[in-house]
């Protein structure tokens, strides 16, 4: 499960967990993943990514 919210204990966040214990409950192996915290840069379309030794700054 990715929480994507970036505020702990936001109602997305709950939801994700109620996710999480229904899966684990259902026997089935699940990790949570959050996203809180994380400092998450998005692309600038600089194209980067496209080149081996570059990288996006």
């Amino acid at each position: 499960m990715i929480s994507t919210s970036l505020r702990r204990d936001s109602n997305s966040d709950m939801l994700a967990d109620q996710f999480v214990e229904g899966a684990k409950s259902a026997g089935n192996e699940v990790e949570k993943i959050s996203l809180v915290g994380k400092n998450i840069l998005f692309c600038k379309g600089c194209l980067g990514c496209q080149k081996l030794a570059s990288t996006c700054q």
